[in-house]
C-alpha cells in the first residue's frame, strides 16, 4: 500500500524593498531618529515599517531601549545577509534604466549641489539644446558622493563637478569646462572678515568646517594640503556630509571654509569670500571611461569648447 504525505504548506512572506531598506538603516545606525534623518522621512514612519516587518516575520528584529536599539540574534542574521541588498538593487535598477535608454536621444546630467549654475555653463547647455533639438536633457543636483556613485552605476550619463573629486577615479574621464578658483569663506561677523586682505596664514588659529572625507576623500585631502602648504594643521570642528550643510555652518559662524567661488555664498551679504591666489581648480564634465557614444561625445565637446 502506497502512503501519501502532504508536504507542509510553506508560509509566504512578502517584504517590500522599503521595509528592508528601513530595517538595514536602523540596524546600521542603532537609532530610529538617526535612521529617519538619513532616510529623509519621519521617525513614526520608520517605526511603523519596522513593526510591520516584525509582524510579517513573526519574530522581533530589535531589542528597544529609550535611547537606542540593538539587533536580536535573528535580526543580526538578517542584517548580515541583507545589508548590501538595497544599494545593490538601486545600482541594478539604475544600470537597467541606463541600458534601456542607450539608443535614445536622452541624457541624464548630475550637477554638484550648492553651486550657482554659471552663465558660461548655462550658455553651453542652451547651445547643446539648440544644436541637438531632439535631445532630451534632465538635470539633477546631488552631492559629491552621489554624483560619483550615480555615474558609476549608470544613473547619470555625465556629471558636472569639481576636478579634484574625479581626477583620480580610474573608471572616469573628464574634460574641463571652466576655471573655478577656490576662496576663503568667512562669516561677516568674524573679526577677520573686516580685513582688507585675507590670507591663509592668518587662519591658523581658526576653526574650520570641511566636507566629510567619506563624502569627498579628495576634497578633504586637498583642504588639508592647502593648509599645510601655508604652515599649519587645520583645526576642524565639523565635517558635514553635504555642501549645503557646509554653507549653512559658515553662515551660522561655526567655522571658516575653503570653497570654490561659484557656491551660492557669493552674493550672501552675511558671508565674505576671498579668492586664494595661485590655487587652481576647475569645473569639469566627467563621464564613463568606456562611454564613446557619439551623442555623448558631441555634448562633451560643446560643454568643453562652447562650439559645435
Amino acid at each position: 500500500m502506497e502512503m501519501c504525505y502532504d508536504e507542509p504548506e510553506r508560509e509566504v512572506i512578502s517584504l517590500n524593498l522599503t521595509k528592508i531598506r528601513y530595517f538595514v538603516e536602523v540596524a546600521r545606525c542603532g537609532n530610529f531618529t538617526e535612521a529617519s534623518r538619513r532616510l529623509y522621512t519621519a521617525q513614526p514612519n520608520v517605526s511603523k515599517q519596522i513593526s510591520q516587518m516584525e509582524q510579517e516575520l513573526d519574530f522581533p528584529l530589535f531589542i528597544r531601549t529609550k535611547r537606542s536599539v540593538q539587533l536580536t540574534p535573528a535580526g543580526q542574521l538578517l542584517y548580515e545577509k541583507l545589508k548590501e541588498l538595497p544599494q545593490e538593487l538601486e545600482d541594478l535598477f539604475a544600470q537597467a534604466r541606463a541600458l534601456a535608454r542607450k539608443d535614445e536621444a536622452h541624457l541624464q546630467i548630475g550637477i554638484l549641489e550648492g553651486q550657482e549654475v554659471s552663465s558660461l555653463l548655462l550658455t553651453r547647455l542652451n547651445l547643446v539644446q539648440a544644436l541637438i533639438p531632439n535631445l532630451e536633457v534632465e538635470l539633477e543636483r546631488n552631492s559629491f558622493k552621489n554624483l560619483r556613485s550615480g555615474l558609476s552605476n549608470g544613473h547619470y550619463d555625465l556629471i558636472v563637478t569639481l576636478d579634484f573629486d574625479v581626477e583620480n577615479e580610474p573608471d572616469f574621464q573628464h574634460c574641463r569646462i571652466c576655471p573655478q578658483p577656490p576662496a576663503i569663506a568667512i562669516n561677516g561677523n568674524h573679526p577677520l572678515a573686516g580685513k582688507e586682505r585675507l590670507e591663509m596664514s592668518q587662519l591658523q588659529k581658526e576653526n574650520f568646517v570641511v566636507i566629510s572625507p567619506q563624502e569627498s576623500p579628495a576634497g578633504y585631502e586637498r583642504f588639508v594640503e592647502q593648509c599645510e602648504k601655508t604652515g599649519f594643521t587645520p583645526r576642524v570642528v565639523r565635517q558635514p556630509r553635504s555642501l549645503e550643510s557646509l554653507i549653512l555652518l559658515v553662515e551660522m559662524g561655526i567655522g571658516i571654509a575653503l570653497l570654490d567661488q561659484n557656491t551660492r555664498l557669493s552674493p550672501d551679504s552675511n558671508v565674505r569670500t576671498v579668492p586664494i591666489p595661485g590655487a587652481d581648480m576647475y569645473v569639469v564634465a566627467a563621464y564613463g571611461k568606456n562611454d564613446y557614444r557619439p551623442l555623448l561625445q558631441k555634448v562633451l565637446h560643446i560643454l568643453e569648447h562652447g562650439e559645435p
